[in-house]
């Protein structure tokens, strides 16, 4: 199962943990960070219902967008 949003294509991000002490940064150790996906249930052209895994920035552009 993949992790990717089926609309932007946003996958996961890779993000720093930093480790600090009184003289200053100590060291960085990389951890990745997942993205918000749901599954969101939307017409397509046709007006029938399909399923897609959406990341939660697109479910609300898509939202803005349809009002």
């Amino acid at each position: 199962m993949s992790r990717i949003c089926e609309n932007c294509g946003k996958t996961k991000l890779v993000a720093n943990v930093v480790q600090r002490d009184n003289q200053g940064v100590h060291s960085r150790t990389s951890t990745p960070k997942k993205v918000n996906l749901q599954s969101v249930t939307v017409t397509d052209e046709n007006g029938r219902p399909c399923k897609m895994k959406l990341c939660t920035r697109c479910i609300k552009k898509m939202k803005s967008a349809s009002n």
